[in-house]
């Protein structure tokens, strides 16, 4: 659906509003961690399950989520959602105990579970293949936006207004980007009846039981999931604990770790746009990044002699490369079936995020208790994940299915 009647500010600002919200609440634990087991004295594994709350609501909101979207349209399903992670933010500046956080947290994520994958629908809905990529980035770039201000400015705010008035002004965020999806957001035109739930159920599980969707989502979830965890709280205690870098120094590494972050967002989306005109798919690009991606994790496994925040920006940079998934994913199914199998793909990252960023803790401390240094289980931990990544990487780059829509995958 071309948006030559409608202005891609208008089509791409609320949605990208509502993924800066989204984004900087999944990453702010990272630059908190220190004040939040202060404040109530948990240890890294719990801290580990406290962050990772997000991920777990998150991902079992996924498949309801692509069929309400592909049912009802992305602008309602992400406004109404908004609501629920604004109210998780007031839970989450009120909470005093272990067992509220962990309410306010999950809120949080469920209530964000839409954001960006509403996005990537409205853009499949209003925009051609061969744009989506550079649309999508644009989305991700506001996102890792959302991640820069959940480092440095977050802490500036924490220790002005405590964490209560922080996670009040993040609400005030995500209730301005519900009021504009309802407001500003026009409704994509339909060429057909809604499908039934009946029939809704069904095109999700013909994407589950597609070949051309697993060869895609397992690397898409293991490279995108551990980048996730990673990003959101494992490099900042990597940087302290490894590194011993002090609060400022990781401060700082954070706040150019998601620089590098939208940089990485925006510069992979328009380099696959760019190239697609060219002939080269998206796949290849999605390939590349994965692959270097792998490289930055061997990079932190193995601590080389190079600054922290070479390392950590090289690490983001090549890991958002991973958000072209989204785009490879949508052409190899029916715009009908865009919500769906974008959504799918968003649950099995979410389950590895999850699993990552709540197990990690765990590992860590059961591969010390073995009697491993701190920093050989850090690398224990990185090089496995690196592994899982290049063999996923290598059955997607071997078995290319055929796309629905007309771009070379």
């Amino acid at each position: 659906m071309p948006a030559q009647s409608v202005s891609a500010l208008r089509l791409l600002a609320p949605f990208a509003l509502g993924y800066f919200f989204s984004y900087g609440l999944r990453t702010v634990n990272a630059a908190i961690a220190p004040r939040l087991s202060s404040e109530l004295g948990i240890s890294e594994a719990t801290l580990g399950l406290l962050t990772a709350v997000y991920f777990l609501t998150f991902a079992a909101a996924q498949l309801p989520i692509g069929i309400a979207i592909d049912r009802f349209g992305p602008r309602r399903v992400n406004a109404w959602l908004l609501l629920v992670a604004v109210a998780g933010c007031g839970l989450f500046a009120l909470g005093k105990s272990e067992a509220s956080l962990l309410l306010a947290r999950g809120l949080i994520g469920l209530g964000v579970s839409g954001c960006l994958m509403t996005a990537i629908k409205s853009n499949a809905q209003w925009f051609g293949l061969h744009e989506l990529p550079a649309m999508n980035a644009w989305v991700h770039v506001w996102g890792l936006i959302g991640a820069v201000a959940s480092t440095l400015p977050i802490a500036w705010l924490v220790g002005v207004a405590g964490i209560p008035g922080a996670f009040l002004a993040a609400g005030s965020v995500g209730l301005l980007a519900s009021l504009l999806l309802w407001t500003t957001v026009p409704d994509a035109p339909h060429s057909a009846r809604p499908e039934s739930l009946a029939d809704n159920l069904r095109g999700t599980w013909s994407v589950f039981r597609a070949r051309a969707f697993w060869s895609l989502a397992l690397v898409a979830a293991l490279a995108l999931g551990a980048h996730m965890a990673m990003q959101g709280l494992w490099v900042g205690q990597w940087l302290r604990h490894v590194r011993l870098l002090d609060e400022a120094a990781v401060g700082h590494a954070l706040f150019w770790m998601m620089v590098a972050g939208a940089v990485g967002a925006l510069g992979w989306g328009q380099l696959a746009t760019r190239l697609a005109r060219q002939g080269m798919s998206a796949l290849s690009v999605y390939g590349l990044a994965c692959g270097l991606h792998v490289l930055a994790t061997l990079l932190l496994a193995f601590n080389v002699g190079l600054p922290p925040l070479v390392l950590t920006m090289f690490y983001a940079l090549t890991g958002m490369g991973g958000s072209l998934c989204y785009a490879v994913l949508t052409a190899r199914f029916p715009v009908a079936l865009a919500g769906r199998a974008n959504t799918s793909v968003n649950l099995l990252i979410f389950i590895v995020a999850f699993s990552v960023q709540a197990g990690a803790g765990f590992a860590l401390h059961s591969l010390e208790q073995q009697g491993l240094s701190t920093e050989l289980a850090y690398r224990v931990l990185l090089v496995a994940t690196a592994i899982a990544i290049a063999l996923s990487l290598a059955w997607a780059l071997l078995d290319r299915p055929r796309a629905t829509r007309a771009e070379p995958t």
